[in-house]
Parts: structure tokens; sequence; C-alpha cells
């Protein structure tokens, strides 16, 4: 082989290498805030032939917020953004210039645990995690649960809607129940001999629930006055008995007068007659005792008349009590009614607004579903650096350093922008009164 051709083949195996470099070297990791380093410092001591360990300072350290560790003996050593090596080197010069060693120690630095990184957006389970070398974007998704798939939020707006809708029809039911009870009270509160139900009961009075709550309201209605009713009978009945006690004893007062008139007359003329000495002393005796109990029987009866007229102001008292009583505990009990009526009517304005915004959210969602297209997911990455933060685009194979935040977007499709934003396509609530709310929706 001439010399030439010798030359020519050098130079196209040199060519050939030349197209196949060597990979590039990983970038060496820079520590920061958050890294825990284990320190392992050992000194060679040749006039004892020992190797002498600092137990003091083998031991797991924290990067501090400002980036650097504070160890004994060695102070504050600077520690973000340099490598393992480098803190090593600067940990043993340290060393030797503070402690006055003859010659460095030996430092190694090993990393327990790196600084985290953080995702954010359209994961399962978003938040921080510790951060491993060699991690990608994919990776990340891996470690948050994944993304969170449309078929999730679907199925989380169709249990909101299902819920809505319990949760109207039970304002509903509430609302008139309420609405009979109110009736019912008023009614009693008038004296009324019958309920007066509102037009919102009495036009929906074939529906079996409202024919039911009507219903038992009268049935409460008729007990209650029945009750009272039985209450008033039986204190009118004991006035009727005090009233004819008290006349009863009013004619035993007149005869009592009457004999008493009659005893005080003849024992005025048997007197006359034993001064006279016509009649005897004993007999006038006798009229005299007659008297005597004759006027203690009518104080008697005339005790008796106080006590039934005092009887009958205390059944008096009796009825005026018992009719005010009831009718306090019924105004107090349409109070508190009424108060629990506005209270449904302000939950049943809640409960309806978020059933219209599910009930219009969730299909746009599932028209989106039902369409073959899918958006890509979109990954950014926000980094921290020394000359601030900075925002790119990323892919799944990118790679995370520690502190980074991953932030995942899946944006809607452009087509169902409006669809899922009443807003963007002129859609408004309509304008309902709590009670139209439940009405209607105790229709659907």
């Amino acid at each position: 082989m001439t010399v030439l051709k010798r030359l020519a083949l050098i130079g196209a195996v040199s060519l050939v290498v030349g197209a196949h470099p060597d990979p590039l070297p990983a970038a060496e990791y820079l520590l920061g805030p958050q890294d825990k380093v284990r320190l392992k410092i050992y000194e060679w001591r040749p006039s004892r032939d020992v190797i002498f360990e600092w137990t003091a300072l083998n031991d797991e350290f924290v990067v501090g917020a400002d980036g650097s560790l504070f160890l004994p003996f060695a102070g504050q050593v600077r520690a973000q953004g340099t490598a393992p090596g480098d803190l090593a080197r600067a940990i043993a010069d340290r060393l030797m210039q503070e402690m006055g060693l003859g010659r460095k120690p030996d430092v190694a630095v090993d990393i327990v645990q790196f600084r985290p990184f953080y995702i954010v957006g359209h994961v399962t389970q978003p938040g921080e995690f510790p951060y491993r070398p060699g991690l990608t974007v994919l990776q990340a998704i891996g470690i948050a649960g994944g993304l969170r798939t449309r078929e999730e939020n679907i199925s989380r707006l169709e249990r909101e809607v299902i819920a809505g809708r319990g949760d109207v029809g039970l304002l509903e039911l509430n609302h008139i129940s309420l609405l009979a009870r109110k009736a019912r009270l008023e009614a009693e509160l008038a004296d009324s001999k019958q309920i007066s139900f509102p037009a919102a009961l009495t036009e929906r009075s074939a529906e079996g629930s409202v024919a039911l709550l009507m219903q038992q309201e009268r049935l409460i209605f008729d007990a209650r006055t029945d009750g009272l009713r039985t209450q008033l009978r039986a204190l009118s009945e004991l006035r009727e008995f005090l009233e004819k006690e008290f006349a009863s004893l009013k004619t035993q007062l007149t005869f009592h007068d009457k004999q008493i008139e009659l005893v005080t007359k003849e024992l005025s003329g048997v007197s006359s007659l034993v001064q006279k000495g016509l009649a005897v002393a004993p007999r006038e005796l006798s009229l005299e005792r007659t008297l005597a109990q004759i006027q203690s029987e009518r104080l008697a009866a005339e005790t008796s008349l106080l006590r039934a007229r005092q009887e009958i102001s205390r059944t008096d008292i009796s009825i005026l009590e018992l009719r005010n009583r009831r009718a306090n505990e019924v105004a107090e009990t349409l109070r508190e009614t009424q108060t629990q009526l506005n209270e449904i009517n302000r939950k049943a304005d809640t409960a309806v607004q978020l059933l219209h915004e599910s009930e219009i959210t969730a299909p746009a969602l599932l028209a989106m579903r039902s369409r073959s297209e899918r958006a890509q997911p979109v990954y950014k990455i926000v980094r921290t650096t020394g000359g601030g933060t900075t925002e790119f685009i990323a892919d799944e194979t990118t790679p995370i350093e520690p502190g980074d935040s991953v932030k995942i977007e899946i944006p809607l499709p452009q087509s169902t922008i409006s669809a899922a934003h009443p807003a963007a396509s002129g859609l408004t609530r309509p304008e309902t009164t709590p009670a139209a709310a439940l009405d209607a929706a105790g229709t659907n």
C-alpha cells in the first residue's frame, strides 16, 4: 500500500470517527435550598498512623433558604450553585483554615434528599413531590397520579345534577309542607271552622304528596280544635255548676233571713210574757238558741256564697288563660313557620341556580366527549434561575430540575367554548322567584 493510499485511508477513518462523536456527559447537579446532604470527613494522622473521623461533622445537613450550610467549626459555607465535589473542597479548605491543620482533611458530600419539584394543573394529585435524578415531565405526571380525564369531570357533574335535583325536590317538599302548616295555623289563630289553603296548594291538590299534606293538616286542625273545644266546654260546664250553686246559696240566705225574722219576732213576744210572768224562762232560752243556730247557718251559707263567687271568677280566668295561651302558642309557631319559609326560599334559589349551572355544563361536556377530537395537553415548566423566573413550553421527555414547577393544561376544543360557557354565547339564567323555581322543579 502506497503512502498516498495510507493517508487517504487514515483521512476516511478520521471522517467516520468525527461523524459519530461521543455523547456529552450529563450536566453536574448543582445544590440549592432544601437539598439535604450527608458529610463524611476523615483525616490521616501519620504521627499516630490512624485515620481520625470528624464525628461532629459526619451528619446530615440541609441547605438553608439563603443557599448556605452552617457547620460546626467551619461556620457558614456557600452551597447554592455548587456541585457536591466543589462543596467538599470548599469545606476542606475552610476546616484547614479555621482549625489550623497542616493538610486538608478528606471530605465527601453525598446528596441524601433532593429539593422538591411541584406539579399543578390537570393532574389527579397536584402538589409537592421529592425530586430524583433524570426525572422527565412524563415521569412527573405519573408521580402525580396521571392526567385528570374529562370522564372524571363528567361523572362528577352528573352526580352534581342528580344531587341537585334531589336537593330541589326535598326543598319543594319542605316548602309545600310549611305552606300547609302556615294555612292551618292562620285558621287556628282566626278561630275559623276550616282551613283555607293557598292557591299554590289547591291548584296541585291532584298530586298525591300535596293532597296527603293537606289532609294531614286538616286532621291536626280538627284534633286541636276538638281538644280546645273540649277544654272550654269543661270549664263552661264548671262555671254553670258554680252559677247554680251560687243561686242556691242566695236562696238559702233568703230562707235564713225569713227564719231569723220569725224567730226574732217570736222571741220578742215570749220575752214580753216572761217579764209579765205569763211564760216560763226556758221557753225564752230555747228560742234564743234557735235564733243563734239559724244565724250561724246563715253565716256559713254567706261564706259558701262568697267562695262560689270566687270559683266563678277563677273559672273565667282559666277560660281566658286557655284562649290566650292557645293564641300565643299558635302565633309563635306561625312566626317560626314563616321564618322557615323564608330560609327555604333562599335555599331554593341557590339550589336552583346550582342545578341550572350543572345542567348547562354537563350536556356541553357530554357533547364534547361524544366527538372524536381530543385536545392535547400543554406542558409548561416554570424555573427559577440566577436571573429570575422563566417559563417555557416542554414536552413529555423534557428533563425536570429540582425546584421546577410543572404546569399541565388541557385546553377545551374551540367549538365547545360557547356551549360550556353560557356567557360566551349570550345565554343567561332566567329570572325566577324561589317559589316558582320550586314549583317548576316539582313538575320536572
